[in-house]
């Protein structure tokens, strides 16, 4: 919880800011433990399950925490609790940019495993997804994601974990053939 309030992906305040607390007070003073604030009715014909149980945020007293992005983020942000770069709309990133952040930290920790799992995907997944990877292999090559991941598996010698990963995906299953061999060699 700790690197996810001080990454900004989740906020936290006393329970008694929430937006609805003056109005339901009795409701929040009751709660005595970790509770998920978001109600379903599962009998209404708009339920399609539980996916969405942060949307309203969560206790634990004596505390509320909100997720940025979520329905309760929003209403902090209407309400004037989050402002500055904290009310800023979300912006997408690449999940080469969170692999590459998560090699670095995982070099730190000298986790190889990690950093082979993550590798293991390959250049389809972490820079396309099923459409498959939309650049060419320059493209790559000038990318500082895709720099910063290479040289750590370099650096920590997890190419062969990569390989040996149920994750990787061989060569000769690939669609283009170039760019998945380049990506296995460094």
């Amino acid at each position: 919880m700790n690197t996810l309030l001080r990454c900004g992906f989740t906020y936290q305040f006393p329970m008694d800011r929430h937006p609805d607390h003056a109005e339901r007070s009795p409701y929040f003073d009751s709660l005595t433990e970790f509770t998920g604030l978001r109600t379903f009715d599962e009998d209404s014909p708009e339920f399609d399950g539980y996916d969405s149980w942060l949307e309203d945020g969560y206790v634990q007293p004596p505390l509320l925490y909100c997720d940025a992005g979520t329905d309760l983020w929003r209403r902090m942000v209407a309400s004037g609790e989050l402002h500055g770069p904290d009310a800023a709309p979300l912006r997408p990133v690449p999940l080469i940019d969170v692999v590459r952040d998560i090699a670095v930290a995982a070099e730190k920790e000298q986790d190889r495993d990690l950093i082979g799992l993550w590798y293991s995907f390959g250049c389809e997944t972490l820079l396309g997804g099923p459409a498959g990877c939309p650049y060419d292999i320059d493209e790559l090559i000038s990318m500082t994601a895709v720099q910063d991941l290479r040289a750590v598996v370099r650096r920590t010698e997890a190419l062969s974990l990569a390989e040996s990963s149920p994750y990787a995906s061989p060569v000769e299953f690939a669609d283009d053939q170039d760019l998945e061999s380049w990506w296995w060699q460094l």
